[in-house]
């Protein structure tokens, strides 16, 4: 999740040159992204916007699948990481907010659901949208997904609250407590 587009400060563990850095080990496989690259193909969409893009899983995955991408984020940290991995060339990085983002013409832009819990307020959605929107060629599709609070998937998380230490590829070791 890349938080902050709202208040427009990201949060601290995306934006911190260190911290930013952790994130993809400690958040796991991203299975999830398929279902996104499969929304494009289901769309036609040739040009994507990846809002909120963090560390680049997503824009890179849309990449190598023949995608146009543009992804925007607005920590720093999180777009160095992103420009270091393999197919990071093929995006072009935008270092902003939502309101920063140039008129792409994209076909879809795509919002992981870590991406649209941020914004908390009516005015911030207004302002995302509206961002959006001018982004998007006429009839381009916007994707979010949102989580539901009264499904309580918290309840089904790991119960494992201890302390974790992964490899940081390129960085050496990390550990989280809870």
């Amino acid at each position: 999740m890349t938080g902050g587009y709202g208040r427009g400060v990201p949060d601290a563990i995306f934006a911190h040159s260190r911290l930013a850095w952790v994130y993809d080990a400690f958040d796991g496989p991203r299975d999830d992204l398929d279902a996104y690259v499969a929304i494009a193909g289901e769309v036609g969409a040739d040009r994507v916007l990846d809002v909120g893009c963090g560390t680049g899983s997503l824009a890179i995955l849309l990449a190598g699948a023949g995608y146009t991408v543009a992804g925007v984020d607005p920590a720093a940290a999180s777009l160095d990481v992103a420009r270091s991995k393999d197919g990071s060339t093929a995006v072009t990085w935008i270092h902003g907010e939502v309101g920063q983002i140039p008129a792409v013409a994209a076909d879809l832009a795509l919002m992981t659901g870590n991406v649209a819990q941020v914004f908390l307020t009516d005015a911030d959605w207004a302002r995302v949208l509206l961002s959006i929107g001018a982004a998007l060629r006429p009839r381009g599709y916007l994707v979010f997904e949102t989580r539901r609070p009264e499904r309580r998937a918290w309840e089904e998380w790991a119960a494992d609250t201890g302390p974790v230490a992964l490899d940081i590829p390129g960085r050496g070791p990390g550990r989280a407590a809870p």
